[in-house]
């Protein structure tokens, strides 16, 4: 008799929900953490109040420095919303929202 076992990985993800770019070696980047084996179709999103993109990515292991995607310039202290999707490998969709606190 034969018998088939379909092991997949846990998805695990965390977001920390605030970040000091300061340059002094200590929480300098906003990155996720976790198990992301298993994990297709990543996307993470970065808002400003007024709904523009300052950054986004495909990579679950990106790292932002608090600077706009598009001209590098520095964005202020503040609060700034983020959109986590992703799917996993039995095609579950995940998303989440939530808010990150950039500190200067």
């Amino acid at each position: 008799m034969i018998q088939i076992v379909d092991i997949l990985p846990k998805v695990t993800y965390f977001l920390p929900n605030a970040f000091s770019p300061n340059g002094d070696g200590v929480n300098d980047t906003f990155h996720g953490k976790g198990n992301t084996n298993g994990m297709l179709n990543f996307e993470l999103q970065i808002f400003d109040r007024w709904g523009e993109v300052l950054f986004s990515s495909t990579d679950p292991y990106f790292e932002w420095n608090g600077n706009h995607a598009q001209n590098q310039a520095l964005i202020s202290k503040g609060v700034y919303v983020f959109q986590l999707t992703y799917i996993t490998r039995r095609g579950e969709k995940f998303q989440e929202k939530g808010y990150i606190t950039l500190i200067r």
